[in-house]
Order: C-alpha cells, then sequence, then structure tokens
C-alpha cells in the first residue's frame, strides 16, 4: 500500500507530500492545481521514462519518492531478494532523481536499481488507469490480459508461453539438423580429412618450442663448442686452471697448519670450492657432449617447423589449440554419424512437445471461452448501473488452429460493445466516446477487482463525461473496488470526494511571482468546504454546505438512507 508521496521540483510543484491511507482515497482541487502531476509522479516511481523537461525551472534536479507498506512474504519481497536487496520494517521506499543532464537515476530504499526493477516492483504495488491504461483497453491483446485475469490463467497462460518458447527451440534444432543432411556427406569428407590430418601430425604440446630452441643450438655449434673448450680451459685444462691454483693453495695451508692449526681453517672451504668446480667441469663436458650436430638435423627440423605452420594457420595457433579443434571436430564426425538416430529423437521431442502445446492451448482457450460467457453479462450489469442502461457488451473468443499456436496460445479477444438498441456490436475502439470508454474501464475494473492482486489502484479521470446520478454510483464502485485494498482517484465530483475515506485537496498559489503546490488533507469544517465547492464552483453557498453535509452523512444535512 502506498503511503505517502514527495514530490519537489516537479513542474509546478516545489515541494509537497502527500500522505494517503488505505481504502478509498481522493484528490481534489481546481483543474491544473497539480493533481496530474501527482498521478505522472506516480507512473515515473513504476518505471516510466524520465523527461528532464518535467523539471521546475530554476532548478538542476527534481526528485519523486513513494511509501509502500509491503507484505514480507510477498512477490515484491521475493523481486527484492532476488536483487540483493531487503525491505526495511516492512517498507520499501523507491525514488526517482532527475537531472538537466541527463543523468537520471532510480533508488530501492536508498540503494540504486535500474529502472526495469523499478517497473517489475510497480507491477506488485500500484496500478494506474489513466487516458494511457484507456487507450491500451483498446488493444485486443490488453484485452486478452484482462480476460485471463478475471479466468484466474495467469499460471496456465505462463506454461503455454514457456512450452511455446521450448517448442520454438525445438522446432529450430529440427530445421537445422533437416538443412544440415543436404551438406552432410561433405561435411563428413571435410572433417574425416582435417581429423586425419591432425592425427598423422602427430602433435605434441610444446613441441614448437623445444624444435625452435634446439634449432637455435644447431646454427650456433660452433660458438657454443668454442665457449666451451674455453671455459673448461680455464677451469682445468691450463697448468694456471683454476682446479690447479685452488690444489696448490689448499696443499700451502695445509703445510701451514702443521706449525699452527689455525692456519689450516680455510682447507675445508677451499676443498668445498674444488668440489663445486668438479660439478662445473662435468656440466660442461656434458653441455658439449651434447653440441654435436647430426648430419641433416636441421633439414628435418626446418621442415617439421614448416609443417606446425602450416597447420597452426588452418587449426589453431598453438598445438593445444590445434589438438582442441580436433577433438571438437572427430566430435562433430561421430554427430554426423548418429545423425539419423539423432534427428529421429529430435522429432520425438519435437512431436511430444507439439501435443504438450497444444493440450495446455486448448485447456487455456476452453477456460477463456467459459471466462467471457461469464464475464459478459457481469460487465453489462456494471454499465446498466453507470447509466447505460441499453449497452451490450461481448467478448468473443476467436480460436486459431492448433498448428497456429502462439506464445498467448490460440486465442485472440476483442471486446464489443452496442451503447443503443439496434446498433451492432463493434470493437470499443469504434463505438467508444470518453466517457463511455471511462465508465467501460471502470465497469471492467468493478468485475475485475476481486481478480487483482495489486493492492493500490489510481483512477485518474474516471469521472470524464458522467454526472449525476451516474457519480453516486461511480462512487459506489469505487468504494466497493477499495474494500480490502487502496484506491486512488482524481476527481471533479462531490459524491465520489465523499465516499472517501481520506480526501487530500491539491492547491496551487503564486507567492514571490512563483508557482506553488500544496496537498492538504482534508477533515470536518475543511472538508465540507472542499466538497461544496466541488458543488457549486467558486462561490460556497449554504445550501451547497447542507448538500455536501448530506453527502458526507453529517449533522446539517438529511443523512443518505
Amino acid at each position: 500500500m502506498l503511503r505517502e508521496l514527495r514530490v519537489r521540483n516537479f513542474a509546478v510543484i516545489e515541494s509537497v507530500a502527500v500522505p494517503l491511507a488505505p481504502g478509498l482515497n481522493v484528490l481534489s482541487g481546481e483543474t491544473g492545481a497539480g493533481k496530474s502531476m501527482l498521478i505522472d509522479a506516480i507512473l515515473l516511481i513504476r518505471g516510466a521514462r524520465a523527461q528532464g523537461d518535467v523539471i521546475r525551472a530554476d532548478t538542476e534536479t527534481a526528485a519523486v519518492e513513494a511509501v509502500f507498506d509491503v507484505e514480507p512474504r510477498g512477490p515484491v519481497a521475493a523481486l527484492l531478494d532476488e536483487a540483493g536487496l531487503a525491505l526495511d520494517d516492512g517498507q520499501l521506499v523507491l525514488r526517482r532523481e532527475l537531472s538537466r543532464s541527463g543523468r537520471h537515476r532510480a533508488f530501492a530504499n536508498d540503494s540504486p536499481v535500474t529502472v526495469g526493477l523499478l517497473e517489475r516492483l510497480g507491477d506488485h504495488l500500484v496500478e494506474v488507469h489513466g487516458q494511457q491504461e484507456h487507450q491500451r483497453l483498446l488493444e485486443p491483446a490488453r484485452q486478452l490480459e484482462l480476460l485471463d485475469r478475471f479466468a484466474d490463467a495467469d499460471e496456465l497462460r505462463e506454461e503455454v508461453g514457456g512450452l511455446f518458447t521450448k517448442f520454438r527451440e525445438a522446432r529450430a534444432e529440427v530445421e537445422r539438423a533437416r538443412a544440415a543432411e543436404r551438406d552432410r556427406a561433405q561435411r563428413e569428407d571435410l572433417l574425416r580429412f582435417q581429423v586425419g590430418e591432425l592425427d598423422a601430425a602427430r602433435l605434441r604440446p610444446g613441441e614448437e618450442a623445444e624444435l625452435r630452441a634446439e634449432r637455435k643450438r644447431i646454427q650456433h655449434a660452433g660458438k657454443l663448442a668454442a665457449g666451451l673448450g674455453e671455459a673448461a680451459a680455464l677451469l682445468d685444462d691450463d697448468p694456471d686452471a683454476a682446479t690447479s691454483r685452488l690444489g696448490r693453495a689448499a696443499r700451502l695451508l695445509g703445510d701451514l697448519g702443521r706449525i699452527d692449526a689455525a692456519f689450516a681453517a680455510p682447507v675445508a672451504a677451499l676443498d668445498a670450492a674444488q668440489a663445486h668446480l668438479e660439478e662445473v667441469l662435468a656440466a660442461l663436458r656434458a653441455l658439449r657432449d651434447g653440441v654435436v650436430v647430426e648430419p641433416g638435423r636441421l633439414e628435418a627440423i626446418d621442415e617439421r617447423l614448416d609443417a606446425l605452420t602450416r597447420l597452426r594457420r588452418k587449426y589453431g595457433d598453438s598445438e593445444e589449440a590445434m589438438l582442441r579443434f580436433r577433438d571438437e571436430a572427430a566430435a562433430e564426425l561421430e554427430r554426423l554419424g548418429r545423425h539419423e538416430e539423432i534427428l529421429a529423437e529430435q522429432e520425438r521431442m519435437l512431436g511430444e512437445l507439439r501435443a504438450e502445446l497444444g493440450a495446455a492451448a486448448t485447456a487455456l482457450a476452453d477456460r477463456r471461452q467459459a471466462a467471457a460467457e461469464r464475464l459478459a453479462p457481469r460487465v453489462e450489469r456494471e454499465l446498466r448501473a453507470l447509466g447505460m442502461e441499453r449497452a451490450v457488451f461481448r467478448a468473443p473468443v476467436e480460436r486459431a488452429p492448433i498448428e497456429d499456436v502462439g506464445a498467448r496460445g490460440l486465442d485472440r479477444v476483442e471486446f464489443r460493445l452496442s451503447t443503443n438498441p439496434g446498433e451492432e456490436l463493434r470493437p470499443l475502439a469504434r463505438v467508444a466516446s470518453g466517457g463511455e470508454l471511462s465508465r467501460t474501464m471502470l465497469a471492467l475494473k468493478a468485475v475485475l477487482a476481486r481478480a487483482d492482486r495489486v493492492p493500490t489502484m489510481v483512477f485518474d479521470e474516471v469521472d470524464a463525461g458522467i454526472g449525476g446520478r451516474v457519480a453516486s454510483v461511480v462512487a459506489q464502485k469505487l468504494a466497493a473496488t477499495a474494500e480490502g485494498r487502496q484506491v486512488l482517484c482524481v476527481t471533479h465530483l462531490a459524491p465520489i470526494a465523499a465516499a472517501a475515506q481520506h480526501h487530500v485537496r491539491v492547491a496551487k498559489s503564486v507567492r514571490g511571482g512563483r508557482t506553488r503546490v500544496s496537498a492538504e488533507p482534508l477533515a470536518g469544517e475543511a472538508r465540507v468546504e472542499e466538497i461544496a465547492r466541488m458543488l457549486g464552483g467558486e462561490t460556497v453557498t449554504d445550501t451547497a454546505r447542507g448538500h455536501a453535509r448530506e453527502l458526507l452523512g453529517l449533522p446539517g444535512g438529511r443523512r443518505r438512507g
């Protein structure tokens, strides 16, 4: 339920907070006072597109904020949990911030969110019925949604949509498999050649790097051998080599140690150095032995590198990539070998999905037909109560052949209305005036109210083109719709305002050369005065006040029986 709406720097609104309550709430006020701007603010909270030109003149930003009481285990809480958010003590605060720079932002309980999430949350929080919704009512797709809601067929419709998606994907797979049949032999030949070529190459990860290292050694074999020989000579082969000098130094220190043991202490370190030199010499000899070049080895390496380069251009930029390509090609080749078997299985699954989809779509169509037969007389009763005594309403369901099933099932519905005797039933778009459309919408909402799960419903211009006795009936319908939920209605009609549990007057004033909008909850004599104004215009008479008291059932006016 919507607890409070706060608006700042939005159009002519500088700053206003509108408190709301359970049951029927009405917004009243002079034409142009700003009531519709408050509805536009609610639409923004629901995720409507933000426009920078609605920001109040001489300011750079605007903000709209709505405070909702939310059921902790309901769909809104589930959506928040899915988004990694949570309720704050059972409350949800949604906020839109608009900027002239175009950097608009959205928040849920002060956490940044996407406008898409606002839209999803809004679908479960508040439903707005204004001129835009009236225009949508003329669309057959919207009428089908309303019929499904009345038929309590939402889950069945989602099931049909899900099955249709699976069926469409399975059908595409079968079509691709059938198309592949034509090119299968050619594809098999290509894959067989590719796998054979890669297998014959006997690829080994890291081989190319090893070959290039060996090639470099062979190319520089002379330099490597000369360097190793010189290093060995410095260490051992020459008379003044390091090993000889280490040996002489050790013997000299040993002789001195016979005189004083302290002089023999470095001998152990020299012995260790001698051992390390022996290890180095062994390593040098091993390297020198490896420098031997086999005849023709360089040419063999070049041929192998050329072969790997050719394969790399065709199959991947490394041995690992080429081996992956080989495995994937082999797997596809195996699948192609089982093509008939796979295609038969795909066709079997497609047939099962077709049958399942057909059964679900038929069940949905049957439920829609039964609901349409129940809906028509109920809407007619509501229309007669709303002053359209001779209106005839029908919701014909046109069922397509089973092979033409779609995401919404088999059916198309277009509400039809005749407002005068002798007139044929025509689609709403062709017969409904503004007032008739408003009443048709209200009639539908009155019938569908019990099926509606949205806790807050907003009606803008629901009283267009009506008055007198019909206004009282509309007031009763709105009050009935508000039982167990919250209804917010913008109205110019006193009977509707008087039927509300919570009345807010929206007023516009000019101070300091700037227009300002206020929203004031009304009670007692202030409410009597406002309803009297709605009855009699700018000049409020005692007669109008008496009539207002009568509508409100207050002392000083005749109570309604």
